[in-house]
């Protein structure tokens, strides 16, 4: 396992490096990088997981650091800092885990725990679940995302779908504890594979993926194709998993690649991550409002540009299917 230290801190590289070794046991490498260094570290060797301090001014853009390097290596990133300040937007880039610390011997030896802690975690998490058949089979991905009246505009969507469309993955604003029944339902429904999602499942053809109820989904890519990865976070626009994050996380996964739709519900989660999709290349599909039961998060994708076009939900599944085949 190899793991970078990113830090402009002097002290922090010092305070990380020397307890990392001691609790990191085994064939760790930990090697500490300054911001302006690291990006080119990376591109040299690919580290197995990233801590990185974010204390470094007020000129420092940490989300979009995090957006560089995420999507393009998919490598975890555990953000350090000392700041209390929201932190949705580090979530939202990338970022698996955000640790506070404080100065003190007694503050120090938790920070080192939770960090070695989360590394230990991220590594063995992110590992990816491998397939017998070829995985790397698609270069579309749709994504999908909703809440009030979703759980039940998603199977007239998905059922208008050829069973061996791309991979789809979808974040419903859902409790924990119904996403793996409402998964379970819906493939005993619908000729594709649905599941709830897992982290370090590589997608395929005919495959659905169902957020986990309190986890942020994400998409990746590497060079075996597409995969998803599935954690617990601090609620973004107020919900976990958060459509905003998945979105988000396709804009730079899969960029033109990608189609976005956003169904019915309250509020304007996913909106801002349908625009950075679009911004992309990505193709966005926003339900109308005839058949909105609450057309909230759809009007506001419609408004802000995000979305390509508005269209009643029965409708939505042959216009994917139509834009599949014009490329």
């Amino acid at each position: 396992m190899i793991v970078y230290l990113i830090s402009d801190d002097l002290k922090m590289h010092e305070l990380l490096a020397g307890g990392l070794k001691e609790l990191l046991t085994g064939d760790t490498v930990i090697a500490a990088f300054p911001l302006r260094k690291a990006k080119m570290m990376i591109a040299h060797r690919k580290p197995s997981v990233i801590v990185l301090d974010i204390d470094a001014g007020e000129q420092f853009d940490a989300a979009a650091y995090i957006k560089e390097l995420c999507p393009r290596y998919s490598i975890p990133i555990i953000v350090v800092t000392a700041s209390k300040s929201p932190q949705s937007a580090l979530l939202s880039a990338g970022a698996i885990d955000i640790i506070l610390h404080q100065s003190g011997t007694a503050a120090d030896e938790k920070l080192l725990q939770r960090v070695s802690t989360s590394i230990i975690s991220s590594v063995s998490i992110i590992k990816p679940r491998f397939y017998p058949q070829k995985i790397s089979d698609c270069e579309r991905v749709i994504v999908i995302g909703g809440s009030t009246g979703s759980t039940n505009a998603l199977p007239v969507v998905l059922k208008g779908l050829p069973a061996d469309c791309p991979p789809v993955v979808c974040v419903l604003h859902m409790p924990e504890g119904y996403t793996k029944i409402y998964a379970t339902q819906l493939d005993a429904a619908l000729p594709m594979k649905v599941t709830e999602a897992v982290s370090g499942t590589y997608l395929k053809r005919g495959m659905v993926i169902i957020a986990a109820g309190g986890k942020h989904l994400r998409v990746f890519r590497d060079k075996k194709g597409y995969f998803v990865t599935s954690e617990a976070g601090v609620k973004v626009n107020g919900h976990c998993p958060s459509v905003d994050v998945l979105f988000d996380s396709a804009a730079y996964a899969a960029k033109k690649n990608a189609i976005g739709v956003i169904l019915t519900g309250m509020g304007s989660d996913g909106a801002k991550g349908m625009l950075d999709m679009r911004k992309l290349g990505a193709y966005n599909i926003a339900e109308s409002e005839k058949t909105a039961v609450v057309y909230g998060m759809p009007k506001v994708a419609a408004e802000n540009g995000a979305a390509n076009i508005s269209l009643p939900l029965g409708e939505i599944a042959s216009h994917i299917i139509n834009k599949l085949n014009d490329t």
